[in-house]
């Protein structure tokens, strides 16, 4: 008979369900090890799975975010919970808890009419009180192997508290071992049972691999990522609490804009005043609570990491393994699910501003007063998540799509000789065989087309609404992106067989076919940069020097590939023909590297800013036949072939660096 002495010391957020802040009533445990209400899990589960579909078969854990299963797909949902297993260590903390904070009286006692005499002794098994007379002529006969707990002295301010070992609810055990392999606590039976065929050095004792942990730096470095991850979630918080705030001073100059226009008007405005001051509501609402629902992740996943952080210290200081174990194993999910989380949120990371656009004088009608319009530019994002990631240039290169480029209304075959991957993740390229822009999402939906009066050879991006393309014998064509559109904004003419084109802040730059880089202004006005001995067939910009980056169409050794022409007019030159041969498309990513497709040695390579590192990212294994154009857009970029086969020839490829 088991006559432990007093109940632990109880961490009391241990007791607290993550979702309703109330003490865990029927406390239910995922795979993680986090646990919840039962209750408060059915009703969470119910709202994941009707907010994404009825048939989901899976839902996030509501602190960590890991995907989880149901214990039997067979059962409803509304069943999923009850089907988790019990946290019985949390049950029994909460019980001792309950037991401790009041004053028992002997049940026994209290039968026989003596209703005040204090209680001594508290049997788990019957959930009765005892005396020290009761507990020896009544309990002890019948009930000789039971836990059985001395309360006459607990104290819950005691700092060092006595170890209680839960028992296996399958076995009624005490769980003292462990299962390095699989990863799980349980009892001698458990191990007999289920761990039988495992190897001698991964079954031990929990105080072992307690002490192998601590041995070891596996408890340290999560403790160091966990901190980190809580440093970045912190950001985040800090991020989207500013946001929210320059929401909200959106709304107020907006509705101060639209009051001050309505003074100048006649009272017709009433009318028109209250659907554009709805619309501006009704979408400040939609963004708002887009961003309060990444602030709510963010914050919750960070308050989890302290937690946890704060638990595995305590139980390793305290030499609890079970509670150290468990900490481990919650804290390596909670390190996944910050990894994730941010990698989500990274790509594509934009600041919303909602803005209140002021017509033209003379509008009249629906927009008499304007409209709200929601712009989204890319941003910093606010985390240093280099303990996450590799940089771009040490991570490979996986295919995520492949897309047909050409509609029915061609009657040439494809060509593509130029791409743009807006910051939106649509992409423009142009078709020489069919002389026109086409203009799809990056999941291959057709979202229109531009007819161009001349043959479309290379393009580049102006800002995020605008493209450029290089047109032969007809100059520079500027043309408006907007709400899914394709439309001509400009022309700059300038009678010169021109292949590639990029642009500065202050000037457009292109490369004809004869050898000869220009710069062109936006009155047509031309300036010779460098007049190279071959063709220089397309262009990009280095932002953070400002050069220009040239790719020849070389394929003689010893021949330049690729050169830079500095602001000064300098010439440098960063790779010569090798591994390259007949280098046409060329980009730059943010990280200052450099990708040229090799029309001749079929394949793409990524280099350093200087050329001193260069790697092969693509070959002909990877379908790469002829490359004619590249465009990159933050971890992805997408690339086009002159393939040999028709449907090859047709379709453009997106590539992941991961």
């Amino acid at each position: 008979m088991a006559e432990g002495g007093r109940p632990p010391e109880l961490d009391l957020h241990l007791l607290e369900c993550p979702i309703c802040l109330e003490r865990l009533q029927q406390p239910k445990s995922l795979p993680c090890l986090h646990s919840f209400c039962q209750e408060c899990l059915g009703t969470y589960i119910d709202k994941e799975i009707s907010e994404k579909s009825v048939s989901g078969t899976s839902f996030p854990c509501p602190i960590c975010r890991r995907t989880t299963s149901p214990v039997n797909h067979a059962e409803p949902k509304e069943k999923w919970a009850e089907h988790f297993p019990t946290n019985v260590v949390i049950q029994d903390l909460i019980q001792l808890k309950e037991h401790s904070s009041e004053l028992p009286y002997c049940k026994p006692c209290q039968t026989k009419g003596i209703l005040t005499n204090p209680a001594k002794f508290w049997c788990k098994m019957m959930n009765i009180h005892f005396c020290e007379n009761c507990k020896e002529q009544h309990h002890d006969i019948i009930h000789n192997d039971c836990d059985i707990l001395d309360i006459s002295e607990y104290d819950i301010s005691r700092s060092k508290p006595e170890e209680s070992v839960p028992k296996c609810d399958q076995h009624e055990e005490k769980i003292l071992w462990y299962c390095e392999k699989h990863q799980r606590l349980g009892c001698h039976v458990c191990m007999i049972k289920y761990h039988r065929q495992c190897e001698q050095e991964v079954v031990m004792t929990a105080k072992e691999y307690l002490e192998r942990l601590k041995s070891g730096t596996r408890l340290r470095d999560m403790d160091e990522m966990l901190k980190k991850g809580a440093e970045a979630m912190k950001s985040l918080v800090k991020d989207f609490e500013e946001q929210i705030h320059s929401l909200v001073q959106n709304q107020e100059n907006a509705l101060k804009s639209i009051t001050d226009l309505r003074q100048r008007i006649e009272e017709e405005l009433d009318e028109c005043q209250k659907a554009v001051t709805d619309e501006l509501v009704t979408k400040y609402k939609e963004e708002k609570e887009n961003m309060e629902v990444s602030f709510r992740q963010c914050d919750r996943l960070m308050k989890g990491m302290l937690n946890t952080m704060k638990s595995s210290v305590k139980a390793v200081e305290e030499n609890n393994p079970m509670e150290a174990i468990m900490m481990y194993q919650r804290g390596q999910a909670e390190i996944e699910s910050c990894q994730d989380l941010i990698k989500d949120m990274r790509e594509p990371f934009t600041s919303i501003s909602i803005q209140h656009q002021v017509p033209k004088p003379g509008i009249h009608g629906d927009h008499m007063l304007g409209k709200i319009v929601i712009e989204k530019q890319g941003r910093r994002f606010p985390v240093d998540p280099e303990f996450l990631r590799l940089p771009l240039s040490e991570r490979q290169a996986k295919e995520i799509r492949k897309f047909n480029v050409s509609i029915p209304a061609d009657q040439c075959v494809v060509t593509i000789c130029g791409i743009v991957y807006l910051p939106d993740n649509n992409i423009v390229v142009s078709d020489l065989g069919n002389k026109r822009l086409k203009m799809f999402t990056d999941e291959g939906q057709y979202l229109d087309q531009l007819t161009v009066p001349g043959s479309p050879f290379d393009m580049c991006l102006v800002n995020n609404t605008t493209v450029a393309v290089a047109v032969y014998g007809k100059g520079v064509h500027v043309v408006k992106v907007e709400d899914k559109k394709l439309s001509l904004s400009s022309v700059i003419t300038l009678d010169k067989d021109l292949r590639g084109v990029t642009h500065t802040d202050r000037r457009f730059v292109v490369s004809e076919y004869e050898g000869g880089v220009y710069s062109l202004t936006q009155d047509g006005a031309t300036d010779m940069l460098h007049n190279y001995d071959t063709t220089c067939w397309n262009l990009a910009h280095d932002t953070e020097t400002d050069d220009i980056l040239v790719s020849t169409f070389s394929n003689k050794n010893g021949q330049v590939a690729v050169s830079r022409l500095s602001p000064d007019k300098r010439r440098t030159d960063v790779m010569k023909v090798g591994v390259v041969r007949g280098s046409n498309g060329i980009d730059i990513d943010s990280e200052g590297n450099i990708y040229v497709c090799g029309f001749y040695s079929q394949n793409v390579v990524q280099m350093s800013g200087d050329g001193t590192r260069v790697r092969v990212l693509l070959t002909s294994t990877h379908g790469i036949e002829k490359p004619s154009a590249i465009a990159v857009n933050g971890e992805k970029f997408v690339v086009s072939n002159e393939c040999s086969t028709a449907d090859d020839r047709n379709s453009i490829r997106i590539f992941q660096l991961y």
